[in-house]
């Protein structure tokens, strides 16, 4: 079967030939050098065949354009880091407008994706990165913002609704790329850094409209929760078709999440463990470990989050071959 074909049988309640696996990881510096991001991302995916190629926009694609000072890394073995947040205190949030998405970032994200979906439109699905808005608001102010969320500022509803419209105009863009899917990224869903109703307030009725807008538009939808505390039971009613969280690290694994939705899992990986450091045996018993909780086929092994830079991409061809023995 092809990777497409897999992805639409799992879809559909149908049998696969083996287990679906995808890992993804950044490639910093070539993140922002387009042709060579879509040579790499076409490369690793042929190198790997993949069932699905997640998009590794670089993790600060989403503030590059609203003034914080960014430190870009020098060597493929870092990622940037925020230098100097463009949201210091509350009356930052004023300062916050709309960015075009036809300039800048987003444009080059908009470009690289095409090219991606050109390449493998109709054989292997393409998901492109969205992160929520609060995700993105957090990213250009830090910590601050907590201390705003509990005086239910007003600057930062403003804010978000204005980084929600933006994020829906670069969906729009993405889905004129005949795109398959996004991979909706949150990084505040988790109860070690929000409550459910803080979340609520400031992170869900801002997530809802950007799912909807790819609602009927795209097949192979991804909730990506990313903490050690997800909130899983509140979110996992998230118009999308799969969901992806960090199952080995914390307290709802597959087989309780299997057990509180029928949506495809995607996880099973530990990426900092046993893929890093296991054995090639540790490996196998690992994966065919993850396949048992899951208990049916609406599996996809991968990561839960993305695979550290560290990890030599050796140990990747290791876990496809496992995977393409078990049948």
């Amino acid at each position: 079967m092809k990777p497409f074909e897999r992805i639409e049988a799992i879809l559909n309640g149908k049998d696969i030939d083996r287990p679906c696996i995808s890992l993804w990881k950044h490639f910093p510096i070539t993140d922002r050098m387009p042709l060579k991001f879509i040579e790499r991302t076409i490369s690793f995916q042929d190198t790997y065949e993949w069932d699905f190629i997640k998009l590794c926009y670089n993790g600060l694609f989403s503030i590059e354009d609203w003034g914080s000072v960014i430190k870009w890394p020098e060597t493929e073995n870092d990622v940037g880091v925020v230098a100097d947040f463009h949201i210091k205190d509350e009356l930052g949030w004023e300062s916050l407008n709309h960015l075009s998405v036809n300039e800048g970032a987003l444009a080059r994200e908009i470009g690289i994706t095409r090219e991606v979906v050109k390449r493998f439109k109709g054989k292997v699905p393409v998901v492109g990165t969205v992160f929520s808005p609060l995700t993105t608001a957090i990213k250009m102010s830090g910590d601050v913002m907590f201390d705003h969320i509990k005086g239910d500022s007003q600057g930062l509803n403003r804010a978000l609704q204005v980084i929600t419209e933006t994020t829906i105009e670069f969906v729009k863009e993405l889905l004129q790329t005949e795109i398959d899917g996004i991979f909706f990224a949150t990084q505040l869903g988790t109860t070690d850094r929000l409550t459910v109703d803080e979340y609520n307030t400031f992170g869900r009725r801002f997530d809802l409209p950007i799912l909807e807008a790819v609602q009927g538009k795209t097949w192979f939808n991804i909730l990506h929760l990313h903490g050690e505390e997800p909130m899983f039971d509140e979110l996992k009613d998230y118009p999308v078709q799969a969901i992806n969280w960090h199952d080995r690290k914390v307290s709802v694994d597959l087989a309780v999440g299997r057990k509180k939705t029928d949506k495809i899992l995607v996880g099973g990986i530990d990426e900092f463990g046993v893929l890093a450091n296991g054995s090639e045996k540790d490996l196998e018993e690992h994966v065919r470990e993850a396949v048992k909780q899951a208990g049916d086929n609406k599996l996809i092994l991968g990561p839960g989050c993305v695979v550290p830079l560290h990890i030599p991409e050796e140990r990747f061809a290791v876990l496809k071959r496992i995977v393409e023995g078990i049948k």
